[in-house]
């Protein structure tokens, strides 16, 4: 794990942009983003120290990408929820060109064609079926006039916050994509929404849930901290199948015209040449 050599990277902070878009859709992980930046370990490695005497280093490395995620989720938002309802397929084939695109970058830096064996490629294939499987699930958001907030219903926002943020902090797999499958997706989103028009009686459900994030983040990378440190191929095996197994979450099925046909492939080679591009450049 690389170590974390200055405090303040200023640099990362379109990088954390990056992050922040790509953490906005259901399917695609800011995991990945960081691994196409070539972050990935410091980011990782930064996360994991912030319990630990070299938390001012771990915050000075991390201030500028939460920095711009937060930019990237106040500024973008509403473009990337435009372009996901009136522009849907061409947009998701956007990110998975842009998936895609990560693998071979990921297959080299892991030395697969040297390191892989038999119980690594059972390890991808279990990854793609986790992901097909989880992908089967009914994730269609429900229309919310409001949300319980109720013992036993925040004690579920808290723990789904664990998982995502943990699961989040994988390449393949993003946290909103968990909160989704788990059906709390909506619940979150109507809940920012309320809050920001001054409706204060969702704080409950934003601060369980924000807690759980918080725990999710410190516990979710030191254990995967760990697996790469004791387990680096097998992990690196794993990876490689959620990324391909994102796919059938990303998926939004055929273009329906010749129109979008033309375009979905365009922006699908488009993805695919900015994600290679940006990792041949950050291995």
């Amino acid at each position: 794990m690389n170590g974390i050599d200055n405090m303040f990277k200023w640099s990362n902070l379109p990088k954390g942009f990056l992050m922040g878009i790509v953490e906005l859709v259901p399917g695609v992980s800011s995991g990945t983003m960081a691994l196409l930046l070539g972050i990935y370990d410091q980011f990782l490695g930064a996360l994991s120290r912030l319990v630990s005497k070299f938390y001012k280093n771990s915050i000075g490395f991390l201030l500028p990408i939460v920095i711009g995620m937060a930019l990237a989720i106040l500024s973008v938002s509403s473009l990337l929820n435009y372009l996901l309802q009136s522009h849907t397929i061409p947009t998701h084939w956007f990110f998975m060109g842009m998936v895609l695109g990560v693998i071979p970058m990921l297959l080299r830096i892991s030395n697969a064609k040297v390191e892989f064996k038999i119980p690594h490629y059972i390890l991808i294939i279990i990854g793609i079926a986790v992901l097909f499987f989880m992908s089967l699930a009914n994730t269609s958001a429900s229309d919310l006039s409001s949300i319980p907030t109720d013992a036993v219903n925040l004690i579920k926002y808290f723990f789904s916050g664990v998982l995502a943020a943990a699961i989040m902090l994988l390449p393949g797999i993003s946290g909103s994509l968990v909160l989704l499958i788990i059906g709390v997706y909506p619940i979150i989103i109507f809940a920012i929404d309320e809050f920001t028009s001054f409706n204060f009686y969702v704080l409950p459900v934003l601060l369980s849930t924000g807690v759980g994030i918080i725990v999710g983040i410190l516990l979710g990378s030191r254990l995967i901290a760990y697996l790469l440190r004791r387990f680096t191929y097998l992990t690196y095996a794993g990876i490689v199948g959620l990324l391909f197994g994102s796919l059938f979450a990303i998926y939004p099925g055929l273009p329906t015209n010749i129109m979008m046909w033309i375009v979905s492939i365009v922006v699908f080679i488009l993805g695919c040449y900015i994600s290679y591009v940006f990792g041949k450049y950050n291995e």
